[in-house]
């Protein structure tokens, strides 16, 4: 049986046998749903599941929550696109950013979930990043000088699920 197979299989029994989880999966309540999980689930001796193990089995950034869901047929895992939608439309709406900036923002996550070596650049502040093919068509690195409130937005990115959940992926166990 697959990691993943195994890993849904397992979650089941682990949610039907523990009231208090299924209490907190029934009531959609992701901050117990963690706490439950990465206390009495993961890093156990048989398979040693963990986030990072998870995230690079499905090959999507998502959260414990979103596993959980997943595996007792609650909701489907949110696919990378999906995430990457998620997390540029709360950023832009937060700050209020138009097309152009918001562009910015997509491309800037898009590339961060799919090139650990361009995360860890970013989480360094390393602005050769920009010179990837992708951003030459908002203008380069020169039009990001424009975007005035890219540090805020760059820092709210840093501080995203979708950045914390690609770093668990691209971090060695």
């Amino acid at each position: 049986m697959t990691f993943r197979g195994r890993y849904e299989r397992d979650i089941k029994d682990f949610v039907e046998n523990t009231p208090d989880l299924a209490t907190a999966v029934d009531a959609e309540d992701d901050d117990a749903i963690e706490t439950i999980v990465n206390e009495r689930f993961y890093h156990r001796p048989e398979m040693f599941y963990s986030p990072d193990k998870l995230v690079l089995s499905y090959g999507v950034p998502a959260t414990t929550p979103a596993f959980v869901y997943n595996a007792v047929g609650r909701r489907p895992l949110p696919t990378r696109d999906e995430i990457v939608a998620d997390t540029v439309d709360s950023i832009a709406a937060r700050f209020n950013l138009r097309y152009n900036e918001q562009k910015w923002l997509e491309y800037t996550a898009e590339l961060l979930i799919e090139d650990p070596a361009a995360l860890r650049r970013f989480l360094n502040g390393d602005v050769t990043l920009f010179t990837a093919s992708q951003f030459n068509q908002l203008g380069g690195v020169s039009a990001l000088t424009r975007f005035e409130s890219r540090e805020e937005v760059f820092e709210a990115l840093r501080q995203s699920s979708l950045v914390r959940q690609s770093l668990v992926a691209a971090t060695p166990s």
